[in-house]
């Protein structure tokens, strides 16, 4: 059994000071009588530290990373631990190339990551599935989280314009493991964590983790609550088929905060000369309430040696629901300061509820052959997959001041002001909710991919493969009691059809040096952006009709093994989307497909 507990320097300090009487007691007293202990035997090897040598994502077969014609961060367990990380924005904080920008809704939830200059938020998975859903990822299940940078079509699918995000999770091992974790942190945070292997059989074994976390925040009122579970059954480990089936509940309930108003134009657009921790909003109104469920059966079964067949079903659900105050402007600067009568100008009117579903199936087939002197790994694979988004909007209305028929507010719901200089976060309020419009979207997505990697010989290897895809998308939106709003689209549908390609080859002159060039490409269909996250932003007609937009990678890399176990790799790439969706101006608002954008980018570690 094993416990860990973080300890921080004050408790650190105390221990050594009430350890140090005794210790200089022990020292005086008299020596016993010597004793013949048993025999111990105490057998080590080298750490491995925080280097990873192989990983399953970058081809869907287990591929050294200097096999893999692409630039591949991995933030293992190890590292993650020793620097007390625990969200996955913290963790790819550690990444170079990856950025991070305000998220929308006031919340933490989906926040907005960029890769290598483009946007990656529909670009997260979890052990290579398509994780879609609006929360805040956690650590407390997760094995390594993997940076794979440039388009990655080829087994990934639609999107990763900059590359992915994936994220590994615990399984199950022939082992015993008992570890209890306890983090005390700022803003009293206070975080516990378990994590249990038990083996069950002769080939099975059992997995729990779990996680409870109550932390406040730099900002007054403004706190989260997290609960985390995770258990995990694994059937058949080290035989011909290996079964594993997991559930992650993931729970938070949290206050929404929304940031702090400007001065305006008036004042220069300053910032009120106000403490960082002044809230703005209604506490007792605002709050983020986020649930994910994630449910995974695969099946991995080897038919020969050579030859093996895989399945991964999974289920997922993610349930959103927010209410939110805003302050944009104040009242009542005196020459563009602000003054103990300036008003903080407020609304609780930002209100919106998500539940999306997930149903995926992936069935891969991996057969080792040859051909004369070329060894080959054959990879084929069958996607399918539904997405559905369901997504309300709100009214907020006086009470008794909402209208069933029209569907509208008679009364519109007031709010008060706050002392922008002494906000005042509880203030009681007195409105109603109704539901407003309602947006419903599904997207289909069928897919068939190949996949070789070659050993061309002991110098060269070389991996090439194809993807077609088809995306169908349907869009309807519509308001609860009269029908579609006027001058909006009740219904859009966009079907892609879509081909993307990946090439690598790859010189290894020893086994201490490997070198690469590769080329890939990706699509972003215009269908997407109705279907991720249930949103629908900006799309009409003449925005939904463009064919997809097309990005382009291309790669040259390097990896150095030098004793004493340093590694070194690093890559230059050329990241372009040929023809992103840019608005005509002369055409009413039609989307066309014009627009060029490129990063050149050179990444070491």
């Amino acid at each position: 059994m094993r416990f860990r507990f973080k300890r921080r320097p004050l408790a650190a300090a105390v221990l050594l000071v009430f350890s140090g009487p005794h210790f200089a007691h022990a020292q005086a007293q008299k020596p016993a009588a010597e004793q013949t202990l048993p025999e111990v035997k105490v057998q080590g090897a080298p750490e491995s530290g925080f280097k990873t040598e192989s990983i399953t994502s970058g081809t869907r077969t287990d591929t050294p990373l200097r096999d893999i014609p692409q630039f591949i961060n991995v933030v293992p367990q190890e590292l993650m631990r020793s620097q007390g990380i625990t969200t996955y924005a913290d963790a790819l904080r550690t990444v170079p190339g990856v950025t991070m920008t305000a998220p929308e809704g006031g919340t933490q939830a989906q926040q907005n990551f960029w890769l290598r200059g483009f946007a990656a938020g529909g670009d997260l998975f979890m052990d290579s599935v398509r994780d879609l859903g609006q929360y805040n990822r956690d650590l407390f299940n997760v094995e390594s989280v993997e940076v794979l940078k440039g388009p990655s079509s080829l087994m990934f699918g639609r999107g990763s314009a900059g590359g992915v995000l994936n994220e590994t999770s615990k399984t199950p091992f022939l082992g015993s493991l008992k570890e209890v974790g306890a983090t005390l942190g700022s803003y009293s945070q206070k975080r516990g964590t378990l994590d249990l292997n038990v083996k069950t059989g002769e080939a099975s074994a059992f997995r729990l983790n779990a996680m409870i976390e109550d932390s406040d925040s730099y900002r007054d009122t403004v706190e989260t609550k997290k609960i985390g579970v995770a258990p995990t059954l694994r059937l058949g480990i080290g035989t011909g088929t290996d079964v594993t089936l997991s559930y992650y509940y993931l729970r938070e309930r949290g206050v929404t905060d929304y940031g702090q108003p400007t001065l305006g134009a008036a004042g220069g657009f300053r910032m009120p000369p106000v403490s960082s921790g002044s809230y703005y909003g209604f506490a007792n109104y605002d709050y983020t309430n986020l649930d994910t469920h994630i449910a995974t059966l695969k099946v991995d079964h080897r038919i020969t040696d050579n030859l093996s067949l895989k399945n991964t079903l999974r289920w997922a659900n993610y349930q959103r629901e927010m209410e939110a105050s805003i302050s944009q402007s104040v009242t009542g600067l005196v020459g563009g300061n602000a003054v103990a009568g300036t008003l903080a100008v407020r609304s609780h009117n930002k209100s919106r509820d998500n539940d999306d579903t997930l149903l995926i199936n992936q069935t891969e087939l991996t057969w080792k052959l040859a051909t004369g002197a070329v060894k080959h790994t054959l990879l084929g694979g069958l996607e399918l997959a539904r997405e559905k988004f369901h997504r309300w909007n709100y009214n907020f209305c006086a009470p008794g001041g909402y209208n069933a028929t029209t569907n509208k507010c008679t009364v519109a719901a007031t709010f008060p002001s706050t002392p922008l200089l002494n906000p005042d976060p509880y203030t009681a309020l007195s409105y109603q909710k109704y539901p407003n419009t309602t947006t419903d979207t599904q997207a289909d997505t069928v897919a068939l991919y190949l996949q070789d990697q070659m050993q061309l010989s002991e110098q060269w290897k070389a991996l090439a493969g194809l993807r077609w895809e088809r995306y169908a998308s349907n869009y309807n939106t519509y308001v609860t009691t009269t029908g579609a709003p006027s001058g909006t689209p009740a219904a859009l549908g966009k079907t892609d059809r879509m081909l993307s390609a990946r090439a690598g080859l790859i010189w290894q002159p020893g086994d201490r040096q490997s070198y690469y060039v590769s080329w890939g490409n990706s699509y972003n269909p215009s269908g997407e952006r109705c279907v991720y996250g249930g949103t629908g932003t900006g799309l009409t007609n003449a925005t939904a009709n463009p064919d997809p937009e097309e990005n382009v990678n291309k790669e040259l890399g390097a990896q150095w093994d030098f004793a004493g176990g340093t590694r070194v790799r690093t890559a230059l790439s050329r990241n372009e989307r040929r023809n992103g969706r840019v608005t005509d101006p002369f055409s009413g608002g039609v989307a066309v497909l014009s627009g060029r954008a490129a990063s050149t980018a050179s990444n070491s570690r």
